[in-house]
């Protein structure tokens, strides 16, 4: 047996007593990664970095625009355009959870060292008639760390590189290759407005008021869009320079040309005089919509001859569709400056399979089955791994156990020796322990606390992560209303939930609380009779309970 089995799991290189080790980053439901800018000025400096769109092709006009080949081991803050190392770029909650990890396997194996050493001792003195040995019953170990990752609102495709990936603000580059993805940002919010629009035009007979403020909204959301477009992209040009802040300057045309003068460039120069005209006129008329309910002021009426002070502003869909082009073609300008060469995929629509997310990523929307779970394991130990979960009475790992006849009756059409290699895998990944046994090929297997939690929201469609922090919330302000001792009956009465779904999420709580306070019950009800919570422990649940924000059924 290996001394550091679990330790053993992220190792990669050096030697027994000093082991090489890399710990996998978590994934948001889609499968993106947490990323954090060293540039501390590159606001808000946090983003998600997923995979590449399956069999995108690079094109060479597009590498002309690029700061770096695509899939090298750096990273581009897409805010403000830095580069460093993709280790300079891991996410401070990410480091912590390596570390989380890598103490957990730790202290996993020293319990199994101790465990066996007192084995050993058990052996010794089961000859001796002076002295007696009677081990007490072997704890469960803890549930891995278990973080919580969630996918950001903004999510593009670059199209230059096919890389996939999430921000919080205007992404001025694309963290992959470096290209400027300023117009593509644009692109993916005039698509947003059409699909607004779209739903306007849909609106039937009676329902005009509803259609107007739809259209209201869209047209809103394209000056709004515009605006911190422009904004975003003065501001970096003017990074090494003193500027005064821009306020409102990029609601008015006039204003926004001066403020690009200082950077030597004149984002309006492509329009027409009639277009400038046009993208005036819907700047002013968000205006109205946006501050005067949308009825006609003089000002607006100075601008449009045909409009009549105290009547409502006319909306049209085109007009809508037009003004988000308008923007469009400003914005393609602003995004040419910041490389200095005009992007391949100017006046091309967004493919399909950059609006959305790749495909092959599991979108946070999919329903979780057991194929899509993130979990090193084959389909056949899938398969079992679900079989055992929902075999399960009670809830309590103490108490749900199989043995190797009962797995092979379970799966006829697997070979003996497939089932046996699939509970080895259940085993090495920690979601059972065995027992063997002489002539015993398949071991009696216990379940682990890590098998609900895992397996549970397919076997029952209830998530033990998300259970756990509504039931720290009940235990904390059980704790500050002055009991001292929590009893699992209560808390289990209180909730109204199923045995089955209760006992899980309490298994998680307390293996976050100080064993010497937990009077563990085996073969009762509850995975513990009771227990009770020092400030210590109290800061653990607190922070298992921020790890869990936004873990929802």
């Amino acid at each position: 047996m290996k001394k550091f089995r679990n330790l053993e799991r992220y190792r990669v290189g050096g030697t027994d007593s000093n082991m090489n080790l890399a710990v996998q980053l978590p994934r948001t439901p889609s499968g993106r990664t947490y990323r954090y800018s060293p540039n501390a000025n590159a606001h808000p400096r946090h983003f998600l970095i997923g995979d590449v769109v399956e069999g995108y092709e690079v094109k060479q006009e597009a590498r002309a625009r690029m700061k770096l080949e695509p899939r090298s081991n750096q990273t581009v803050c897409p805010y403000s355009g830095v580069v460093a190392s993709d280790d300079e770029f891991t996410h401070p909650e990410d480091r912590q959870t390596g570390i989380d990890t890598v103490r957990h396997a730790a202290e996993e194996d020293m319990r199994a060292l101790v465990d066996d050493m007192f084995k050993d001792l058990g052996r010794k003195f089961s000859s001796s008639k002076s002295i007696s040995f009677k081990p007490g019953p072997k704890r469960s170990a803890k549930p891995k760390p278990h973080f919580v990752r969630s996918d950001l609102l903004r999510e593009l495709v670059c199209d230059h590189c096919g890389r996939d990936y999430g921000v919080f603000a205007i992404a001025l580059f694309c963290p992959d290759c470096g290209a400027p993805n300023v117009r593509l940002h644009f692109q993916r919010e005039r698509t947003l407005v059409g699909a607004q629009v779209d739903l306007a035009e849909a609106q039937g007979e009676g329902l005009e008021e509803l259609a107007y403020r739809l259209l209201g909204n869209a047209h809103e959301d394209v000056l709004t869009a515009f605006e911190a477009t422009l904004k975003t992209v003065y501001l970096h040009g003017m990074r090494n320079a003193p500027a005064k802040p821009p306020r409102n300057d990029f609601q008015n045309i006039e204003k926004a040309k001066k403020r690009f003068a200082e950077l030597g460039i004149d984002p309006f120069q492509h329009l027409t005089s009639g277009e400038l005209t046009k993208l005036e006129l819907n700047i002013q008329k968000r205006h109205v919509i946006g501050h005067n309910l949308g009825v006609i002021d003089p000002k607006f009426a100075d601008h449009a001859q045909e409009a009549k002070v105290g009547e409502t502003v006319h909306l049209v869909a085109s007009d809508i569709r037009e003004f988000a082009t308008l923007c469009q073609n400003v914005v393609d300008d602003l995004d040419a400056w910041l490389v200095g060469a005009t992007s391949p995929t100017v006046g091309q629509e967004l493919p399909p399979l950059l609006v959305a997310s790749p495909a092959h990523t599991n979108s946070s929307n999919e329903p979780l089955s057991l194929e899509n779970l993130d979990v090193r394991l084959s389909g056949l130990a899938r398969q079992v791994a679900l079989w055992f979960a929902k075999k399960s009475t009670n809830g309590s790992h103490q108490n749900t156990t199989a043995e190797g006849d009962e797995i092979v009756a379970a799966f006829p059409d697997a070979a003996e020796r497939s089932i046996e290699k699939a509970v080895a895998e259940l085993e090495e990944e920690g979601f059972v322990t065995t027992s063997g046994g002489i002539g015993r090929r398949i071991p009696f297997i216990f379940a682990t606390t890590d098998l609900f939690a895992t397996f549970d929201p397919v076997a029952l469609g209830t998530d033990p992560y998300a259970d756990a922090g509504e039931l720290i919330a009940r235990i904390l302000a059980t704790v500050e209303g002055g009991e001292e001792s929590i009893d699992p009956a209560k808390l289990h009465e209180g909730l109204g939930w199923e045995l089955r779904r209760f006992n899980p999420a309490l298994a998680i709580v307390i293996a976050h609380v100080d064993s010497r306070r937990v009077s563990d019950e085996y073969g009762g009800e509850y995975v513990a009779r009771y227990f009770f919570l020092l400030p210590e422990d109290e800061i653990a649940l607190e922070r298992l309970a921020e790890r869990l924000k936004g873990r929802s059924q």
